[in-house]
């Protein structure tokens, strides 16, 4: 619901969708994690909206069996879960040890078996761990090099694989603990399966956590030298210079390792059939050997061309929906404001100082979230807005109208 302003960065954050959530298309909805974007409004939702709107039964059982998965299970359609987290009362929690908040992320997977998704995360901002918790990732340009070497590879081919449970199965070193609001928070299920009132102290009910999470600071780390250490013993390791490259003693394999992603080349399918054997016996592994997807991009292979096509298909009208831009009557065909020189004159005038009124916060905060939803998209696939984000992103945290127009 836009405010009338030419440029509508208020917008009411709690409104409710007021038409199912798969409205968006699939592929709108592929590019858009930990949120989900009401049709209508383009504003985005979080689960504390969703349980008080028209699919609430949907976001409620999906938390349900978040919580089932990451526990001991719920009910007869989860008998088991993953022992990640235990319930325990509160005065089983060790003196001077912090106790965090939880955040629910949602989002909309339609590539997913369950399309609605609830993850339960770890305020890892308050989590004060000892050791180190850098982990080695891959970052986009290693992503797009090692695409680039598959295509100028005679016979190489690229396929992706996923790891299930990647950091949910990696025992801890030291338990962390977590709390959440009862009856705000967990399903009713959950609730009556685990008899957490008995347990709740002020209206909160608290958790043991002994495996990984996402949000614990260490997950990552742990989870990455368990896979290393694991992965050595049939040959492969990560490269001394290239943070998130791997590389295999003697065959001709290679892969990117974005978290849980894996996005490997390699020459003969044997190979690729080995990497996924060494991660199959520790790992539940997701595989897709067209790799038409992988890190957000769409990857449209032609092989006998040697061609790659990267592109993000619904991530722009998306991004149009989400933050209600409004198309001008005259398109701007240029993604930079061009400053007509000056022709004939011997000294070019640099242009006049910026003297519009500076934005509100909110306005400053949508700018910087429109920088840096199109960031992503420019580095992967359309370098020609870079030099504008770049003018823009200098100025961002001193917006003006102006810096808004533009």
């Amino acid at each position: 619901k836009a405010t009338g302003l030419p440029y509508p960065w208020a917008h009411h954050v709690g409104t409710l969708a007021r038409e199912p959530l798969l409205a968006l298309t699939n592929q709108h909805v592929h590019h858009l994690a930990n949120s989900v974007i009401d049709p209508i409004t383009g504003t985005s939702q979080e689960y504390r909206h969703l349980i008080k709107g028209p699919h609430q039964a949907q976001w409620t059982k999906s938390f349900a069996n978040e919580l089932g998965r990451l526990a001991q299970g719920v009910g007869k359609r989860m008998p088991n879960g993953t022992n990640t987290f235990f319930f325990v009362p509160k005065d089983q929690i060790p003196s001077g040890r912090t106790v965090t908040y939880g955040r629910i992320v949602v989002e909309i997977r339609p590539q997913k078996e369950e399309t609605p998704r609830t993850r339960l995360t770890v305020g890892g901002n308050l989590i004060d761990y000892p050791g180190d918790v850098s982990t080695p990732t891959a970052d986009l340009t290693t992503t797009k090099v090692l695409i680039n070497s598959t295509i100028s590879t005679p016979g190489a081919r690229f396929m992706t694989a996923d790891v299930k449970h990647f950091y949910l199965g990696t025992p801890l070193d030291r338990f962390e603990y977590m709390r959440l609001a009862l009856d705000i928070l967990v399903p009713e299920e959950i609730i009556v399966q685990y008899d957490l009132r008995t347990l709740a102290t002020h209206g909160y009910v608290y958790l043991e956590i002994r495996k990984g999470m996402y949000g614990l600071p260490q997950a990552g780390i742990l989870a990455n030298q368990r896979l290393t250490k694991h992965l050595a013993t049939f040959g492969y390791f990560p490269t001394a210079q290239t943070p998130g490259l791997w590389r295999h003693q003697t065959r001709p394999i290679a892969f990117s390792l974005v978290v849980d992603d894996f996005g490997v080349k390699y020459v003969g399918r044997a190979h690729a059939e080995h990497l996924l054997a060494a991660l199959e016996s520790l790992y539940q592994v997701t595989t897709d050997w067209q790799g038409q997807l992988y890190c957000g991009l769409t990857l449209r292979w032609d092989y006998q061309a040697r061609t790659v096509e990267l592109s993000m298909p619904g991530y722009i009208p998306a991004a149009l929906h989400k933050f209600q831009h409004l198309a001008l009557t005259h398109p701007q065909h240029s993604p930079h404001h061009w400053n007509r020189p000056n022709f004939g004159a011997p000294t070019q005038l640099a242009p006049l100082a910026d003297s519009s009124n500076p934005l509100p916060p909110e306005g400053i905060q949508r700018l910087q979230q429109i920088i840096g939803t199109l960031l992503y998209y420019a580095r992967a696939v359309d370098p020609t807005l870079l030099v504008a984000l770049g003018t823009l992103g200098s100025a961002q945290s001193k917006g003006t109208i102006a810096t808004a127009e533009a």
